[in-house]
């Protein structure tokens, strides 16, 4: 019996798609038998998805709290890597939340893309997996092409192998890194104080040790300020703890746009604050400038609901011009200044580490 044409068009059909799949196992197992590193290891991902798919470009995007990164790119997008897109706005980004493979046929027409991003990397059309780590996704394998309706299942094939080997590689370098990372992280958070993201106790400490260092070579004065906040309990026993740690965040904010950059703010424990004040000309002339700068940042209120909760702080200013100070003797005056001025009611008082006080 003889065939017609559409019977030997359906086996050509079918015997290319054989061969392309032939090809994109082929190119996977070339590129997952080497030993390159995990930036290498994507740009060879990305330059064979190019060349297996009908794509023009093709990105690795990771994940970076709510934005997409692009990581690793080819062809028309190679310019682009660093450009982050909104996971809330991309289609990137709904393939992350969905974990699934997403088209795009025209990207002038869907309403799910983020259409200047497309317009910027000249992508008409798109095709987009995720980068799975376990059970979550990290990212998306995405190839875009110039032209409308240009992917096929075959190459959401090749993106899919891809995108699984990817995958596999971040979670193993991630596992080869953890260890690392996680001594980092202990380290940053033995450091840290987690509310409100300021250095704490420990970290306030070696600090003003190497501050006092740093005044001592310089023959350069040096402040401390000692900050407590007035009225905190009442607000934790009448508002819960929640009002009371939101308190202590915005005014650890307050604190930090009062300052230099070059200042240095702890919490110390509870309502209880630093500041180290460093190169200032005049010690006994602007070191309450910047406590009278957060006092009255402190006077706004911290808006909790429906309601303003007051926190006023009580600021204890040390000081110390010459070489015959400690970090010990500095805390000493500037914790007796600070409870003067609260039994006094003035807010804040200065000592010049003398014994001498001031408002």
């Amino acid at each position: 019996m003889r065939a017609d044409g559409s019977d030997i068009e359906s086996a050509e059909h079918i015997k290319a798609e054989r061969d392309r799949l032939l090809e994109i196992v082929a190119a996977l197992g070339a590129v997952s038998s080497s030993a390159g590193t995990t930036p290498a290891l994507m740009r060879e991902t990305v330059n064979q998805v190019m060349q297996l798919t009908r794509a023009q470009g093709s990105v690795v995007e990771l994940v970076d709290g709510d934005e997409l990164d692009y990581q690793t790119a080819s062809g028309t997008v190679a310019g682009y890597v660093g450009l982050r897109l909104k996971a809330a706005t991309s289609l990137s980004g709904l393939c992350v939340a969905r974990k699934q493979v997403i088209y795009c046929d025209d990207t002038e027409t869907d309403p799910r893309v983020d259409a200047p991003a497309c317009r910027k990397i000249g992508a008409r059309s798109m095709l987009v997996v995720p980068l799975l780590r376990g059970g979550d996704a990290i990212g998306v394998l995405k190839s875009v092409s110039r032209f409308p309706a240009a992917f096929d299942r075959i190459d959401a094939y090749a993106l899919s192998l891809f995108a699984q080997f990817i995958g596999g590689v971040i979670a193993r370098q991630a596992e080869t890194d953890s260890s690392h990372e996680l001594a980092a992280d202990m380290s940053r958070r033995a450091l840290r104080d987690e509310l409100t993201g300021l250095p704490n106790r420990a970290a306030w400490n070696e600090e003003l040790e190497r501050g006092i260092a740093r005044a001592r070579r310089a023959r350069a004065p040096l402040a401390v300020m000692f900050l407590d906040l007035d009225g905190f309990k009442a607000v934790n026993d009448s508002y819960g703890h929640a009002a009371g740690d939101h308190v202590l965040a915005m005014f650890a904010e307050q604190v930090r746009g009062c300052v230099r950059a070059s200042d240095f703010v702890a919490r110390l424990a509870g309502d209880e604050f630093a500041v180290m004040v460093e190169g200032i000309d005049n010690v006994e002339r602007d070191a309450p400038v910047v406590a009278d700068k957060i006092i009255e940042a402190a006077r706004a209120g911290t808006p909790w609901r429906d309601t303003t909760l007051h926190c006023m702080p009580s600021v204890g200013v040390a000081y110390q011009v010459g070489p015959d100070y400690d970090a010990a003797t500095l805390m000493r005056f500037a914790d007796d200044a600070m409870y003067r001025a609260k039994n006094a009611r003035t807010l804040f008082t200065v000592s010049d580490c003398s014994g001498s006080a001031r408002r």
